[in-house]
């Protein structure tokens, strides 16, 4: 056989030579897929302006090979009617199974279904689910589209996908077997299946499967909740981005541009161009310009750089360090600072300055201990300056 054409066969049990003498009579084109039937004798039916002819089957198992002689697709169906004028196989509550380059990648149900012209695309609709074998996720939705030249499996209209580690909900998602990838658009919420619940939404995201990356380049929102259900408990943490990253192995959040997260415990608002959010060590860090507000401290704290220890509750900042407070008023910079927010101790190195409005004064030095709250500040390591404003 000559391996660049594409021999279309159809068998059925009992009557096979009879189905194809009725084909060739009929001037019917035969599908390029084989049909595999069980049972009855096919029926001819005729459409109401007798121009549509079509062929029903009943308990039959349809499927397709490449040249290569590896199995693209299998769907079995209890009854098919194949119309010719418009080259399409209707199927009712088919299920299959869908492969890539001979490997199993997809099983499929539904309660309809179709098969288009020469098998290059299979069409399902209502209560879809697939299962994608590699990662054993499960998609349900309305509607289904396979590609299977283009290695492109397509579901919409309230698509549901769970996993062992994780729920996400979209209006489309697009999947790529080999990439091991799906691309999800339209109102998407991902939900973590771990206690504490981390929940990421956005407008698009791309879930990379074989390296466990929930990905956006769009806004995101990300809640922590202290629970495993988002709807048993409100949200105890919340940060924003222009885009965003969850890793669901290493349990990370990294956020960029116009990041801000907001804690509830230490009550802190962080803000940079640049954040990672470590959920299971507790640590959030920033390599760029970082703002943090601790309102209940009246403090506001500035570096180029730091880290947020959650369960000590320590802050440590690196480069141009700053920081305000409003009552009492007071300021201090240095090199480096770490702030223990439960006692307001703090301790400074580098370059350090420190001003206070009542009693007025400013004090300079390499190094400084003290706590702002009640103005206690030491000043040591060399040459320490004191300015007492009269």
């Amino acid at each position: 056989m000559d391996s660049d054409i594409n021999i279309t066969y159809l068998k059925v049990k009992n009557s096979g030579f009879f189905l194809l003498l009725l084909y060739a009579l009929l001037g019917l084109g035969l599908p390029s897929c084989a049909f595999f039937q069980k049972g009855n004798t096919p029926l001819v039916t005729e459409s109401e302006e007798g121009q549509n002819q079509a062929l029903t089957f009943n308990d039959v198992t349809l499927e397709q090979a490449n040249a290569e002689g590896e199995i693209v697709w299998k769907v079995r169906s209890p009854s098919a009617q194949y119309n010719d004028e418009q080259k399409i196989t209707y199927l009712e509550t088919p299920t299959g199974e869908l492969f890539q380059e001979g490997q199993l990648v997809y099983q499929i149900q539904s309660k309809k279904g179709q098969v288009h012209g020469d098998g290059s695309k299979i069409v399902l609709q209502e209560d879809i689910v697939a299962t994608e074998i590699p990662n054993q996720a499960v998609i349900r939705a309305q509607e289904l589209e396979w590609l299977p030249a283009e290695d492109l499996l397509i579901v919409r209209d309230n698509v549901n996908a769970t996993h062992p580690d994780l729920e996400i909900t979209a209006n489309e998602a697009r999947l790529q077997s080999k990439a091991q990838r799906m691309e999800l658009v339209g109102n998407v919420v991902a939900t973590t299946q771990k206690n504490p619940a981390l929940q990421m939404r956005s407008e698009a995201v791309v879930w990379q499967m074989d390296t466990d990356q929930i990905i956006s380049d769009r806004p995101v929102e990300i809640d922590r909740y202290l629970c495993e259900k988002p709807q048993d408990c409100p949200a105890s943490d919340k940060a924003v981005g222009d885009r965003g990253e969850l890793n669901l192995e290493t349990n990370v959040v990294t956020l960029e541009q116009q990041v801000q997260i907001t804690l509830s415990e230490p009550p802190l608002t962080i803000n940079s161009d640049l954040m990672r959010w470590n959920i299971d060590a507790q640590r959030v860090t920033s390599e760029r310009r970082v703002t943090i507000v601790h309102p209940n401290q009246t403090l506001t704290l500035i570096g180029d750089r730091g880290t947020l220890e959650l369960e000590s509750s320590i802050i440590s900042l690196f480069g141009n360090v700053t920081g305000v407070r409003q009552v009492p008023s007071s300021e201090f910079k240095a090199d480096r600072m770490t702030w223990v927010i439960p006692t307001e101790e703090f301790q400074a190195e580098g370059n350090v300055f420190y001003r206070q409005a009542d009693p007025p004064f400013t004090v300079t030095g390499p190094k400084a201990v003290g706590k702002l709250q009640d103005q206690s500040i030491v000043v040591t390591g060399g040459d320490v300056v004191t300015d007492i404003v009269p």
